[in-house]
Order: structure tokens, then C-alpha cells, then sequence
């Protein structure tokens, strides 16, 4: 439908719990529904290339998986994730010209100022809540870090993964639950990673709440979820699941 409509781009984002999703949780993935998740985006993304759409990843999509290249970058060498860019090479500014880092980070935690009372030169160069990843590719780049992440074999060129998605889950950046490469290596050990809520968002604009992260065996038995996203359930809508990869 969007290829018969004639876009040529096409951007996937996971959703995350900030704004409708922070209060319908049932809506999130599971971390370890990634594990299924991916194979179909690299599909959708081959078989969008072969169609003159160009499948763009946003921030939260990777990392280090398989289909890295495949989702970054047409399968070029050195495509793939290189850290989050807030305050690098992005910048935010909301509504009453409150000034971030990146557009979708929460308000609270990370305005700098406001462009209505000081300049963005001033915003950038002097506030630490635009500053925070100026010490990339350094040892202080990753002391942000904790569970999983810190412990990560690309912890120095990731960072964390997408500071967004960190944050509005865990109150806090440098521990990211959606990734690739983590759900394949804690499958790898027999581990499966959930996130539940355990407070509630305020209700405020790009506010967010705080969730818990279970670490459990596989063999144990999940908590009821019709919504539970699994291979199975995909409907690829006429189309011919040939994408081989």
C-alpha cells in the first residue's frame, strides 16, 4: 500500500513508553520478541530496496545483529550503528522553545534552556543536559553505563544504543533493553529479558515512567499476552516471504 502510494522512503521506529505508550504497556515489545522481529525487518527492508523504497532505521533500531548492515546501509562495510548523536550532530526544540539534544528525549531531564531567554550558542556550549555525549570515544564515553551495556563487547563505539529508548524505560540512559545483539546473546545463554512498569508517567508532554527488567530462563513459563509478537503471526499480506537471507 505505502509502495502504491508512491513514497519513496519509508522510516521504523520501535515504539517506546513515552506519551499513549507509557500508560498501554501492553503494546511494547518484550525484549526477546526481537528475536523474531528482526529476520522480518531485514526482509521488509530487501524487498523495499528491490522497489525504489528506501527503508530509513531510526536510532532505536540494531544493534550489532546480523542485519545491521542490511538495515543501515544496503549492506556497506562500515554502515552500521556508531553511538547516539544528541547534541553532536541533532538538536531538538520543542513547542515553547525548550532546547535538547534530540528531538524525542523526555523534557525534564534533558532541556538545556529555552531558546526564547538564551541563544543556542549558549544552550549547546554550556549546559550539561546538551553536553552529555561529548566524551565519545573516550573512557568517560561508557561510565554512564550499567547492567547489560557495560559489560558489552561494542560498549565503547555503542554508548548504549539510542539514549531515548534507555531513559523513558529505566529513569535513566546507558542500559538499552531493544537490542539485537543483546537478545541474541543472552539467548545464547538461556536467558530471556522482560520489562514490566512499576511507575506510572505523570501524564506530562514527553514525560515517562520507569519499568523493571526480569532476567529469566527459558523454559519458564510467560505471563498471558495476546499481543505476544511472534514469527507465526506475521501476515505478510500476499507477499511472498522469498526474501532469503
Amino acid at each position: 500500500l505505502l509502495r502504491d502510494a508512491g513514497i519513496f522512503a519509508w522510516q521504523i521506529q520501535l515504539t517506546v513508553p513515552m506519551g499513549n505508550a507509557a500508560d498501554h504497556a501492553e503494546i511494547l515489545l518484550q525484549p526477546y520478541e526481537l528475536l523474531d522481529l528482526y529476520p522480518m525487518l531485514a526482509q521488509v527492508a530487501i524487498r523495499a530496496g528491490e522497489e525504489g523504497v528506501v527503508m530509513q532505521p531510526g536510532n532505536n533500531i540494531g544493534y550489532y545483529g546480523p542485519y545491521e548492515r542490511t538495515l543501515r546501509g544496503k549492506g556497506e562495510e562500515w554502515r552500521f550503528w556508531q553511538g547516539c548523536s544528541a547534541g553532536l550532530s541533532t538538536l531538538g526544540i520543542e513547542a515553547d522553545g525548550a532546547i535538547k539534544g534530540c528531538p524525542s528525549l523526555p523534557t525534564a531531564a534533558y532541556t538545556g534552556g529555552n531558546i526564547r531567554t538564551r541563544s543556542l550558542r549558549d544552550i549547546v556550549e554550556h549546559t550539561a543536559e546538551l553536553r552529555f555525549n561529548l566524551d565519545a570515544g573516550t573512557p568517560e564515553g561508557t561510565k554512564h553505563l550499567w547492567g547489560f551495556c557495560q559489560t558489552c563487547e561494542f560498549a565503547e563505539l555503542c554508548r548504549g544504543g539510542c539514549s531515548w529508548t534507555a531513559h523513558v524505560f529505566f529513569n535513566r540512559r546507558g542500559n538499552n533493553p531493544y537490542c539485537h545483539h543483546r537478545a541474541l546473546t543472552q539467548a545464547k545463554r538461556g536467558i530471556r529479558e522482560r520489562v514490566y512498569p512499576i511507575i506510572q508517567a505523570e501524564g506530562l508532554p514527553f514525560d515517562n515512567g520507569e519499568f523493571a527488567l526480569v532476567e529469566e530462563s527459558w523454559d519458564t513459563p510467560l505471563p498471558d499476552d495476546p499481543l505476544q509478537f511472534t514469527s507465526d503471526r506475521i501476515q505478510w499480506s500476499g507477499l511472498q516471504e522469498a526474501v532469503k537471507l
